[in-house]
């Protein structure tokens, strides 16, 4: 492996915390995975399991999935596992005991005698390595798959995933959370969402810096929004900055968050 913490920098990373919330963040996130920590990386799953304290998990919910694998099929046994194959699955005790950010190594080497087993092995899926993390309520898991046949995880490789918890796990925290404005139980949209927050906070933009703002919120990127608007990217940038700079924020991410603040609905 070339990658280590200390050379993978923020500026490498800069696509993927400015996708926080959108839909692209998810295979971003695999492909940021695969070209600076594991070049072997075939599928990513990203999961939420409710452990309120001194309980044991009642529930699970996918946040996304991203790689290699064909898309239905993914789906297919990712609803399987949510019915009930996670009640059964290896890394449940894991999860019912984590506390601080750990790494979990499964080999995969058989699959449950089952139709979501028959899945995994459709699936080319081998052996994994997941993130586990708890926020409040909830432990977080984060498992990129090998596919079978492909090289074993070493102890270094290993050891980087585990140095990359305190990245990767908070990351997954804050897209949840961003996410989630898209899907208020009130039928509320993003776009909603953001024109409330302006009247809420009495900011006012003009046309064109609401509409690169609504852009920014669906991760379109600069280029884009300039073709979309027919305006020079310099004229998006200034745009973009001036809008950012009324609502107090300075970044894409920031702006995700500003929509969600003081959303104590949502929780």
């Amino acid at each position: 492996m070339s990658a280590s913490p200390a050379n993978i920098s923020l500026s490498q990373a800069g696509e993927l915390v400015s996708a926080l919330g959108t839909p692209q963040f998810a295979q971003q996130l695999w492909r940021w995975l695969r070209r600076y920590v594991d070049p072997y990386s075939h599928h990513t799953v990203a999961t939420r399991y409710r452990r309120p304290a001194r309980r044991p998990v009642d529930n699970v919910d996918l946040l996304f999935f991203a790689g290699d694998t064909d898309p239905e099929m993914s789906r297919r046994a990712i609803r399987l596992y949510l019915d009930s194959e996670w009640r059964t699955d290896s890394i449940l005790p894991y999860v019912e005991h984590a506390t601080d950010p750990q790494l979990v190594l499964m080999s995969n080497d058989q699959a449950p005698a089952t139709e979501y087993g028959h899945y995994m092995v459709a699936g080319e899926l081998g052996e994994d390595c997941t993130l586990l993390g708890r926020d409040r309520d909830y432990v977080y898991a984060f498992t990129t798959f090998r596919r079978r046949g492909q090289p074993p995880f070493t102890l270094a490789e290993v050891g980087l995933l585990r140095q990359l918890c305190d990245f990767l796990l908070p990351l997954l925290v804050q897209h949840t959370r961003l996410a989630g404005v898209a899907r208020l139980n009130n039928g509320e949209t993003l776009g909603r969402r953001f024109e409330r927050r302006l009247a809420e906070a009495a900011v006012q933009l003009s046309a064109r810096e609401t509409a690169i703002c609504h852009a920014l919120l669906q991760g379109q990127t600069p280029a884009a929004i300039a073709q979309q608007l027919a305006l020079q990217p310099c004229s998006v940038r200034t745009y973009q900055q001036r809008a950012l700079a009324k609502i107090g924020v300075s970044s894409r991410a920031e702006l995700f968050a500003w929509c969600l603040a003081a959303a104590a609905d949502l929780h």
